[in-house]
């Protein structure tokens, strides 16, 4: 099997079937009626809510290696993939694999999209304790169908 049929067949994988059809008529509405950085804090403020939902998970968390641990036991709960944590100099690298949005909204929504992964990251580091100043941003051009890099900085 090639790469890009690997793909192909995973990605079909991730979204319900029965989901799928209303999912991409609601992107196209949504990229319709209203412009990318909208819809982008829109799905943000998504991600913030689906994160306020499952805090109690998060809290008592000391180590990046834990919290790395128990999202991957959130996300795999939701067949959503897996996420490796990095820290860098000043920040926190986040790497999401395998991720749904893709499949469910279309390639070309993940540039609105992904604001339900900064939301969500941003509400956990938060109840984590972390400032205002530190945000979750996705990095521009390593989002893929895939694959989603974030960085948690100033």
């Amino acid at each position: 099997m090639t790469n890009l049929s690997f793909n192909n067949y995973f990605r079909s994988q991730q979204v319900p079937l029965q989901w799928l059809p209303i999912l991409r008529a609601m992107a196209l509405e949504f990229s319709a009626n209203f412009d990318e950085a909208a819809l982008r804090q829109l799905f943000f403020r998504v991600g913030e809510h689906f994160a306020e939902d499952v805090e109690d998970r998060f809290q008592g968390v000391q180590t990046l290696a834990d919290l790395e641990e128990y999202l991957n036991e959130f996300w795999a709960q939701l067949n959503w993939g897996w996420v490796e944590l990095t820290e860098v100099t000043g920040a926190i690298n986040i790497v999401h694999q395998a991720l749904p949005l893709a499949e469910a909204f279309g390639d070309d929504c993940m540039v609105w999209s992904v604001g339900l992964l900064e939301g969500f990251y941003q509400t956990v580091f938060h109840v984590l304790g972390a400032g205002d100043g530190m945000k979750v941003l996705a990095v521009a051009d390593a989002c893929s169908d895939l694959t989603v890099q974030l960085r948690f900085s100033r």
